[in-house]
């Protein structure tokens, strides 16, 4: 069993999109702006959290969502995105992005 699984983990060309979300308000409008990017095509798991401003988001292989396709679906909340980050979903553990230093080079910190 455990050997099927790691054979699926290591076929999985899922992606993994990361960024900050400005303009998030309150929990129910991170859910409002959730709701309408789970609805583009390849999109298998989208979370938008209010306290950390951060959107996680998995594409299914394949997926083809692109960074102006979600800033398209989320500009009407009045929602905008940077520090976008992109790469193949991975078993480590989910690390937030800062929204005060995301832009910052790697070296600022």
């Amino acid at each position: 069993m455990l050997a099927a699984w790691a054979r699926l983990s290591a076929q999985d060309t899922r992606q993994q999109v990361q960024a900050v979300v400005d303009g998030v308000r309150s929990p129910q409008h991170a859910h409002e702006a959730a709701l309408l990017i789970r609805q583009l095509p390849g999109v298998e798991m989208c979370r938008v959290d209010h306290n950390t401003r951060n959107l996680l988001l998995h594409l299914h292989a394949g997926g083809t969502v692109t960074e102006a396709q979600l800033e398209e679906v989320i500009a009407p909340l009045g929602m905008g995105l940077r520090c976008v980050r992109t790469g193949p979903v991975q078993g480590a553990s989910f690390r937030h992005l800062d929204p005060r230093t995301c832009e910052d080079p790697p070296a600022a910190r």
